[in-house]
This record gives C-alpha cells, sequence and structure tokens, in this order.
C-alpha cells in the first residue's frame, strides 16, 4: 500500500474547546434514562422532538433574517455614494448573543434528548399486535409452534440448565405460526429454544416445528439478582421455549442456501474446526472464546478464574479484538501492490464481516465504527481517533439499541476506550514538561544513537513499560468502581496482571487470527502459527492460575448515585475540555468524592433500624434460605442451599447479601444435614465472613460426600462450629428471643429431616417458626409441647403433606405461611389445611422473596413480584411503562383471587 505524501503528516491541533458529539450523545443519555426512569408517553417524546427542532430552526431563520437585515444597512450607504469599493467601510459580520447562541443549542439538544427517549421507548414497549411473547405466562405451557432459526445452534454446558443434567444447546427463533386446535395461526416474535440435543442439524434459516413448553422469560425473584427477562426485553425477546426431548424439535424446511445468516453461521463454524484442527482441545475451547465470542466452549471453572482475577474482559469480544485484526489486514495490505483506497476498503469490509460473524455485540460495533471512522480519516489524512469518533460510535450502538446505555458490558467497553483516547496525548505531557526537557531529551536520544542499538532498544522498551503500566493503571482505576457495583468483587492483583497480560494477550490474538486466516490455505502456516497460538494461550490461562491464588475481596461496592457522581463528572470534563480544572484541583475532587462515598456507606450501616425484625424468605427453588436481620444489628442466615448446583444457590444469597450491603454474617443456622439446606455455604464462606454455625447434634455423625467439602471449608476459613439442642437460647437484641425448641441433645430415632432444628424467633411479642424439614417422629415431638400462635410459619419440608398436617397448623395458626420450593406443590392441600386455622400461604415460586417486617407496630408482609394470575391474557401492542415498578410489594389478607394487582395477564412488565 502506497505511503502517504510527506506533507500529511501535520503537527496535532490543539484540544478543541468541547467536543460537539460527546454533547449530543450526553443529551441522547438523558433522553433515554428518563424514559427508563420516568418513562413519558410516546406522543409527548415525538411532540417535544418536533417543538426543539422547530425552535431550533426558528431561531436559526431568525439569525440570518437579522444578519441580512444588517448588513443590507451597511452595504447601502456605499453603494448609494457611488463610491470606489477601495473606500468601502469595512463590514464586521455581526456574532449573535451567547443568550441567543445557547438557546439555540439548548433546544436542539432537546430535540435530541426526545428523539432518543421516543426510540427508547418504541424499542422497549411496542411490539406486534400478534407477538407470541404477549401471550406467554411465567408458568411454562405447552405449545407446538413453526420457527425459523436465526443462528446456528450453540452448546450449552450441564450445569447452565437447571431442568436438565444433560447436555442441551441454544439458539434464537424466529416464530411464524403456532398451532391452535387443527389449525394453524399467524405469530410473529422471537424467543429463545432450549434443547436436549448437543449436536442439532440445524443452520440459520431452516424452518424448524417444535413441540415445547412456552413461558414467558423468568423475572428475579430477588433482590440483587440479574434481570434476565428485561436483558432479554432490550433485544425484543419477550419469551422462550423448552423442549424436552430431541425428538420435540424437527426441521420442515431448509432454509435459502445463499442467506446471509446461513454463509455466517458456515464461516464461524468453519472457522471453529481450524481451531480445534491445529490447537489442543483446551486451548482451542479457550481461542474459541476469545476469537470467535463462543464462551460457552468454556466451563464454569474456568471463567471463574477470570472473574475472581479481574480479567474477564479478556473473554468479550472487544474493541482489541477487532483492532488487532485490522492492524494484521493493514500490515497484509501495506506489502501488497494494492492501492491505498482500495486496501482500506478491503480492511473495512473485512471488519465489518467479522462483526456479524461474532454476533456484532455493541463493544464489537463501537470498535468497528471506530475502525471504519479511521480508515475513513487515514484516506482523507486526518486524524484518526478522538472522543468525537467515540461519540460517534455510541450514538451507533445505542441506534441499534438504546438499551445497551444501561448494560455493564458496553459501558465498560467505552469507559476503556475514552480513558485510552485520554491517555494518549497526555504522555509526551507528562514526560516533557518544557522546551528545556524537549531539547535534554534529545540529546539524550542523539547520545544513545550513537552508543549503538541495544541502548536505543532498552530505552525504547523502558518507555513502552512506563507507559503500558500507566494506561494499565489508568484503566484499572476507571474501571474500579463500576466493576465493584456489578461483579462485587475487589481484586488488585488485576492492577498489575492486566499490564502483564496485555502483551501476551495481543500476541495471541495476533497469532490466533493470523491462524484463522493463514490456517485455511497452507498445513504448514498453520501448523507454524497453531504452535504459537498454543503456547500464547496456555502461558495467557497459566498466568491467570497463578493469580487466581492472590487474594481478593468481595465487596457490595458503591451505590448507583455515587457512580453517576463519578462518572457524570469524568463525562463533564471529556465533554468540555477547557474546562478541566489544575491536577491539584482534579485529585482534590477525587478524594472529596471517594471519601463522601465511604461516609455515606458508613452512616448507612450506622442508621440500620435497631427498632425492627427482618425475616426475608428467599426464593432458591427446592432448598431453603432465610435472613434475620436482628434490632441489635446483627444478621443471622437459617439455612444456605438447594436442589441442584450449590454455585446457583450461592450466587441467590450473595447478590441478596450485597443487595442489603452486607459482607459479613454473625451466625449460620444450619437446621439439618440435607444438601438442599446446606450445599451453599462452602462458597459462601469464600465470599462472606461468618461468625459461628449453628448445627444440630447429628449434623456431622455422617461423613463424606457434601458434609466433609463443607467441614474442610469450614476449618480453612477458620469458623467456629457450634451445636444447638432444644432449650438454648440467642438474642437478638431489643427485645428479641431465638428459642430452639427441637431436637434434643440425643436427637430422636428417624431420618435427618425428624431432627431438623427448630427456631422459635419472638420480637415485639410476634412470633416467627423455622421448622427446617421437620418430620414425625420429631414433628409428633414439637406438637406434644404448648401450643402457641404463630404469625410466620416457614412451611416445613418445603410444603409436603406429610409434614404439614392439620395438627402442625392447629398447633401453630399461623396468619402466614411462606413456602419455600420448586413449582411443583400441591397447593389446594397445602392452602386448605392453613385456611382452616385462618392462614395464607405465599410460595416463593410465585411471589418470589418474601419478607416478615416485625415492628412495635405490627408484621407487614411483603413479595418482591407480583403473582401469576390464572386469568388469559388480554391481546396488546404496547408494554406499558406506568406500571409499578419491581420491587416489595406490601401483601394484604385479602384471598388470592381478590387482589387487584398488576400481573403478567394485562403484560405491564418494567424494570428497576
Amino acid at each position: 500500500m502506497p505511503a502517504p505524501p510527506p506533507d500529511a503528516a501535520n503537527k496535532p491541533a490543539p484540544p478543541p474547546r468541547y467536543h460537539p458529539l460527546v454533547i449530543v450523545l450526553v443529551a441522547a443519555a438523558v433522553g433515554i434514562i428518563v424514559d427508563r426512569h420516568w418513562p413519558l408517553r410516546l406522543g409527548t417524546w415525538w411532540a417535544l422532538a418536533v417543538a426543539g427542532l422547530a425552535a431550533w430552526i426558528a431561531i436559526r431563520l431568525g439569525r440570518q433574517l437579522r444578519l441580512g437585515r444588517q448588513l443590507h444597512c451597511r452595504l447601502l450607504p456605499a453603494v448609494t455614494r457611488g463610491g470606489s469599493t477601495t473606500a468601502a467601510p469595512t463590514l464586521d459580520v455581526p456574532t449573535p448573543s451567547f443568550a441567543v447562541s445557547l438557546l439555540s443549542n439548548a433546544v436542539l439538544l432537546l430535540a435530541v434528548a426526545a428523539a432518543a427517549g421516543a426510540w427508547r421507548h418504541c424499542r422497549w414497549n411496542l411490539f406486534a399486535a400478534d407477538d407470541l411473547g404477549l401471550f406467554a405466562r411465567r408458568k411454562a405451557e405447552p405449545a407446538c409452534v413453526e420457527a425459523i432459526a436465526v443462528e446456528r445452534p450453540r452448546e450449552l454446558p450441564p450445569s447452565v440448565e437447571s431442568w436438565s443434567t444433560l447436555k442441551g444447546s441454544r439458539l434464537l427463533v424466529d416464530l411464524v405460526a403456532i398451532r391452535d386446535r387443527a389449525e394453524w395461526r399467524p405469530v410473529s416474535g422471537r424467543a429463545t429454544l432450549l434443547m436436549h440435543d448437543d449436536n442439532p442439524r440445524i443452520e440459520a434459516g431452516d424452518r424448524l416445528r417444535c413441540f415445547a413448553q412456552l413461558s414467558a422469560p423468568s423475572v428475579p425473584l430477588n433482590p440483587g439478582s440479574f434481570d434476565r427477562a428485561a436483558r432479554l426485553r432490550s433485544d425484543r425477546i419477550l419469551s422462550s421455549l423448552r423442549a424436552e426431548v430431541p425428538q420435540c424439535v424437527s426441521m420442515i424446511a431448509p432454509g435459502n442456501w445463499w442467506g446471509v445468516g446461513r454463509f455466517l453461521d458456515r464461516v464461524r463454524a468453519h472457522s471453529n474446526r481450524v481451531l480445534r484442527q491445529f490447537l489442543d482441545p483446551k486451548q482451542s475451547e479457550l481461542a474459541a472464546a476469545v476469537l470467535l465470542g463462543l464462551r460457552e466452549e468454556l466451563n464454569a471453572d474456568r471463567k471463574e478464574a477470570f472473574l475472581t482475577t479481574g480479567t474477564i474482559h479478556l473473554l468479550a469480544i472487544s474493541g482489541l479484538h477487532v483492532g488487532i485484526l485490522a492492524l494484521i489486514l493493514f500490515l497484509i495490505m501495506r506489502y501488497t501492490p494494492v492501492p491505498r483506497g482500495w486496501a482500506l476498503a478491503a480492511i473495512a469490509i473485512l471488519t465489518l464481516l467479522y462483526a456479524l460473524m461474532v454476533d456484532a455485540r455493541p463493544s464489537v460495533v463501537r470498535a468497528t465504527v471506530l475502525v471504519l471512522i479511521a480508515c475513513s480519516a487515514m484516506y482523507f489524512y486526518r486524524q484518526a481517533l478522538s472522543m468525537n469518533s467515540l461519540a460517534a460510535a455510541a450514538l451507533v450502538v445505542l441506534a441499534l439499541n438504546p438499551s445497551c446505555l444501561l448494560q455493564v458490558g458496553p459501558q465498560l467497553s467505552f469507559l476503556c476506550v475514552a480513558g485510552l483516547i485520554w491517555f494518549a496525548p497526555q504522555r509526551p505531557h507528562w514526560n516533557d514538561e518544557d522546551d528545556k526537557e524537549k531539547e535534554k531529551r534529545t540529546l539524550e536520544w542523539l547520545v544513545m544513537k550513537n552508543q549503538g542499538w541495544l541502548s536505543w532498544l532498552i530505552q525504547k522498551l523502558k518507555r513502552s513499560v512506563i507507559g503500558l503500566v500507566l494506561a494499565g493503571g489508568l484503566l484499572w482505576f476507571l474501571t474500579l468502581p463500576l466493576v465493584m457495583a456489578r461483579f462485587h468483587i475487589f481484586s488488585p492483583v488485576a492492577l498489575v496482571l492486566n499490564v502483564l497480560l496485555w502483551p501476551l494477550m495481543c500476541l495471541s490474538l495476533f497469532c490466533g487470527f493470523s491462524l484463522l486466516l493463514l490456517g485455511s490455505i497452507s498445513s504448514f502456516l498453520g501448523n507454524f502459527c497453531g504452535n504459537l497460538c498454543n503456547l500464547s494461550f496456555r502461558w495467557l490461562e497459566e498466568s491467570i492460575k497463578v493469580a487466581q491464588h492472590v487474594p481478593y475481596r468481595w465487596v457490595p461496592g458503591p451505590e448507583d448515585w455515587w457512580l453517576w457522581g463519578f462518572y457524570g463528572g469524568l463525562g463533564l470534563l471529556a465533554a468540555f475540555p477547557r474546562l478541566r480544572p489544575p491536577r491539584r484541583w482534579c485529585a482534590g475532587l477525587l478524594a472529596a468524592w471517594i471519601a463522601v462515598g465511604f461516609s455515606a456507606a458508613g452512616k448507612l450501616g450506622e442508621q440500620k433500624c435497631f427498632d425492627r425484625l427482618d425475616c426475608t424468605f428467599l426464593s432458591v427453588g427446592h432448598g431453603c434460605a432465610a435472613l434475620l436481620e436482628l434490632p441489635s444489628g446483627q444478621t443471622m442466615l437459617y439455612d444456605a442451599g438447594q436442589l441442584g448446583s450449590p454455585k446457583g444457590g450461592a450466587r441467590t444469597i450473595s447478590e441478596f447479601l450485597w443487595h442489603q450491603g452486607l459482607t459479613h454474617l454473625d451466625a449460620v443456622v444450619i437446621s439439618h444435614p440435607d444438601a438442599d439446606h446446606f450445599n451453599a455455604l462452602p462458597e459462601l464462606l469464600e465470599r462472606f465472613s461468618v461468625g459461628v454455625v449453628y448445627v444440630s447434634p447429628i449434623m456431622f455423625e455422617e461423613e463424606g460426600g457434601l458434609l466433609a467439602v463443607l467441614r474442610d471449608a469450614l476449618d480453612r476459613h477458620g469458623v467456629a462450629v457450634r451445636e444447638l439442642r432444644a432449650g438454648d437460647r440467642l438474642q437478638g437484641g431489643g427485645g428479641c428471643s431465638i428459642e430452639v425448641l427441637h431436637p434434643p441433645g440425643q436427637g430422636v430415632l428417624g431420618s435427618n429431616n425428624a431432627n431438623s432444628l427448630v427456631l422459635a424467633v419472638e420480637c415485639f411479642g410476634r412470633r416467627v417458626l423455622l421448622p427446617g424439614d421437620l418430620e414425625s417422629p420429631g414433628l409428633n415431638d414439637l406438637l406434644a409441647e404448648e401450643p402457641l400462635r404463630y404469625d410466620v410459619l416457614l412451611a416445613p419440608h418445603h410444603g409436603s403433606r406429610k409434614s404439614n398436617s392439620p395438627e402442625l397448623a392447629a398447633w401453630c395458626r399461623p396468619r402466614w405461611v411462606v413456602l419455600s420450593g420448586g413449582g411443583r406443590w400441591n397447593a389446594p392441600d397445602i392452602e386448605a389445611t392453613y385456611r382452616a386455622v385462618g392462614g395464607r400461604v405465599l410460595p416463593t415460586s410465585d411471589r418470589g422473596a418474601i419478607r416478615a417486617r416485625i415492628t412495635a407496630e405490627g408484621i407487614q408482609m411483603s413479595g418482591f413480584v407480583e403473582p401469576t394470575s390464572s386469568s388469559p391474557p388480554r391481546r396488546s401492542t404496547t408494554i406499558s411503562p406506568g406500571a409499578r415498578k419491581r420491587g416489595w410489594r406490601k401483601i394484604t389478607r385479602n384471598r388470592p383471587g381478590n387482589a387487584s394487582s398488576i400481573s403478567r395477564s394485562c403484560r405491564s412488565v418494567v424494570m428497576t
């Protein structure tokens, strides 16, 4: 590729007073955020946009008319005098006043913000009238649908799906028809399809017939949990399909062989085969995740290593990947006899194809737009990168999906690139403070040149390493608050590890892309690049494994208001570079804001209510986890487990504890040695400090299995283990007492369930009974005690008939019965049993987390999720934005059928 002309390399221009596109981006972001938190009607948004644009046009036209009149008045005397041109007076073009310019810009930015809010409103709330997702409920229902595959299925590891231990796959489908008895009705919408088939012969464009369970995407059932439904809704996916056996999905018509999606799938599959051919099996999985975005190739343990070391971003297809690919293409084109314009066009086209092949994620779209801008700038010999270019890329991303503004992945991606763009011109200012320093460095360079190339190389490497360390430290500092808030991890080793891994990552990407480009052409080149790629990826993962042993800390993270202040201030400085105060002032303001965050966190901890008892029953499926926040300020967790993956239960409990701002548990009570009541505790001990663990006398009578894992974890973390037996009491402060009702010191004959620890919590004259999985003969011993009225009862053994007998209901006469179990429980029998004594059953599978708040005034029950409705869905093309936000909702004593609440039937879905 020919070199640019000598006059193209001009000195960089001084920084502008402001970046126009950054200001436009801020305005668009404001509109999106307003529609997210305080939604307006679509007509209101468009009216504001049109009014703002009309006002801007009117102001501009008015300025032009005034300017024309002023010029006419000044030119007319000179023309009427008939004087020469040289005698004409000098004309100064009048400039508009500051107030007029400010008003003009303000109304234009208002139009931009309103247009962005309207676009977000359309993407989030408006769907076709026949979109099948509008009729899907939270409870799965059988359906027979026809759909067109959007992509080739992707294999899922067994631990991902809780509904099966077998391997499966997932793909996106566009729905086209649903069978209604004997006829087919046309439908629309996009859905995710989960299948029990790890190698389905399906490609993009194939028409499928599916016998599956149709449901709405799962909503978060506990505070702090990830909102998968909102994430899918941002991609305009409102329904999920689940096929239980491979025979439930059949292809009825192949897709178009020349389809774009089919072509991209084949390129992706071919690239994956090349990686498997030339790389070791373990390294090919990592390479597929890094180069092709196939993160499902990695198991959970390998992903956990990247997360705990603060290097999870290396697994995400980002700007570094696209930049390395563009660099390789640039080097290839440079040494081939291709005209400059054609070479740049080829680089842009190939980069765009790669972005489409890896699903065009927001970070990839950002990097691709920057590459396209850079190619255009190189073609016209202009400056390639600036904050304006990054803002243009952000506007493109928001135009494709405005919800990306509130997603942590795009936020981290743009934040890192913005930091690097700001850092690049700062290095010479830090190293060269004045002209004398520049002259001194020039003399040093001449001396090194005379000393030899080795000295020059050492100095060059030294400056590169210093620059890399400074850039890595800057990115670590910029992303640390957001990482702590969203991933709840503080990993100091990431500060050093990222600096060490960046060169290795660049080498891995360079070798990997070279393998993908050359492996299909020549076996010799493929083996050569494959060997280098094997070494680089092996070194990369081994470095992360070593760094995983460096201590790290799980933290709740800063509050959202602190993040808004921190990143909002940085955005203001980025939009108006000339407004940046001196560095000392910047450091002082930063230190003050950090102090405000720590002070607010400390006061929040001090202001915890000591005049109430909060007992929160988490929704963990078939399992149990209840957090007691005592009036003394102490916390106690009753059971910690679920049936299935221990990591899933630990993640649910951890997210709730972090949401509550907790990093320490004063006590944990394990009711009995069943896995669904304690299997999450070993993982919780890695994330939280625990004061003491209380167990029943028969807890560790059996050895091996999960009990051995629990015992090792307790010994490793130095947590004291104490036994509780009937008659023991614990004090919770503020008149709160916890009495152990069962089992006796020697236990009872029978199963582990019969020896469950039964706690009676009393506070402000109200009582809560926590019986574990109590069943006979232990249940008979409890019923032999003096009966008492309990306000809240945790239904024993997840609502089984054997444990929830009429005798138990008559013995404790609960007002509220919390059922911690999965979706399958015998509702009519259990409800009838407790309704007979004036109680109401609240299942966590339907209500989500349930909180009992006990104060001196009484008891208040709240559920985190609105209950499902049995009424048929109504057709609506709009998902109302005006519904109440997801969060705690008070539960009244009305019968469930009479409660008039927002439900999935009217399709009013909102997110916090």
